[in-house]
């Protein structure tokens, strides 16, 4: 099981690094919806980081997803994702 506060790979700096990479990355297509791929955001993201982070940036209410597969590829998969207007605010500040 994955805890978000420190994922078993990433910890909390990959995770962190995984939260700025998903918000800049749908900040650059807002206010369209995109899918976003972990693999896409760098070679240092780790898979447990990337989840942690889409998990927790959508539980805080910053972005939006229809889904987010893992395992069906090779790399997790964020399906139609957007940011909020609360998460363009964040997005701004990095």
């Amino acid at each position: 099981m994955i805890d978000r506060a420190v994922s078993m790979t990433g910890g909390r700096e990959g995770e962190g690094m995984a939260r700025a990479a998903i918000l800049q990355h749908l900040r650059r297509d807002w206010p369209d919806s995109t899918d976003v791929v972990a693999r896409d955001l760098g070679a240092a993201l780790d898979t447990d980081a990337f989840i942690g982070a889409a998990v927790a940036l959508q539980d805080e209410g910053l972005i939006m997803y229809e889904a987010l597969l893992v395992g069906t590829g090779p790399s997790p998969l964020l399906v139609s994702a957007v940011l909020t207007r609360k998460g363009q605010e964040a997005a701004g500040e990095g």
